[in-house]
């Protein structure tokens, strides 16, 4: 299980996975915009 940052930027698409919620949604909280935060299993 894991949680995955996906980062649209303009031509290119950026993926980052974690497997702890907090830092994930940390970590999100640092991109402005075009910024999707997922659940996986």
């Amino acid at each position: 299980m894991m949680w995955v940052i996906t980062v649209f930027d303009k031509k290119d698409v950026r993926i980052f996975e974690y497997t702890n919620k907090d830092e994930a949604t940390q970590a999100l909280a640092k991109f402005k915009k075009n910024a999707v935060l997922t659940y996986t299993k």
